[in-house]
């Protein structure tokens, strides 16, 4: 049995130390626009969404006008309370500070999103029990895959067999999506859409282009790539099956 480990960011401003003034505007841009874009395609909107693993509310807005009650979890005390601070006092709000493999809500939701939160959890069997558990019947999951299977690793490792979980430093995991997709079968998800994210992750380009401009063009892009794994990110869409 999986040892499930926590990474807590308590002490650590991830607002400050990797978004701000760090050269990932376009991560940002194109992060927000595929979240509201699919909420928009598969979600019961005017309903609930549970942000799982929001940090710092960076995603608030993309999913705001979309929604009429709004949870909100983090493990970090500190994410919470800046999220609480830049959010504001916006009607239907609730903040939790929990651990997602203890997920305890008084409530089920109609659709659930956890972006940049697997690199940090490593029991995927018994995160996706809460959130199945907490999400209602025919409701809608995003699921952000980070995917070690990606383009550059496949021409760097050609030979390395494939692991379900790859430790690239304490507490930092990246996965073969082909397992996570597996444990979102197991757990009784089923599989709606999956979608590319992150082609342009690479220093060089991200200073010589606008971001603007990168993420236009990968929307376009991976129109055609939906099937394959090769981007650094694999946003992936799920419903309950009751």
């Amino acid at each position: 049995m999986t040892q499930s480990t926590l990474c807590d960011y308590s002490d650590y401003d991830y607002n400050a130390k990797f978004w701000v003034n760090q050269n990932r505007e376009y991560e940002h841009q194109l992060e927000c626009y595929i979240v509201n874009k699919l909420l928009k395609k598969h979600a019961s909107q005017g309903t609930s969404i549970l942000d799982a693993g929001c940090g710092f509310g960076r995603l608030f807005t993309t999913y705001q006008s979309l929604f009429s009650e709004y949870l909100l979890v983090d493990y970090a005390n500190n994410l919470l309370q800046q999220a609480e601070s830049s959010i504001g006092n916006i009607d239907h709000i609730h903040f939790f500070q929990q651990s997602l493999y203890e997920l305890k809500l008084p409530k089920q939701v109609s659709a659930i999103i956890s972006i940049r939160t697997l690199h940090h959890l490593n029991n995927l069997p018994t995160l996706f029990q809460r959130f199945y558990e907490h999400l209602s019947n025919d409701g809608v999951m995003i699921i952000d895959i980070p995917n070690y299977y990606h383009l550059k690793n496949r021409f760097k490792f050609p030979f390395s067999s494939r692991q379900p979980m790859t430790e690239l430093s304490p507490m930092f995991y990246n996965y073969d999506p082909k397992y996570v997709i597996q444990e979102l079968n197991n757990a009784g998800f089923q599989i709606l859409e999956q979608s590319p994210v992150g082609l342009f992750r690479v220093g060089i380009i991200k200073r010589l282009f606008p971001a603007i401009w990168l993420r236009s063009i990968e929307t376009i892009i991976t129109i055609f790539l939906k099937k394959y794994h090769i981007s650094p990110s694999i946003y992936v869409v799920v419903k309950k099956c009751g």
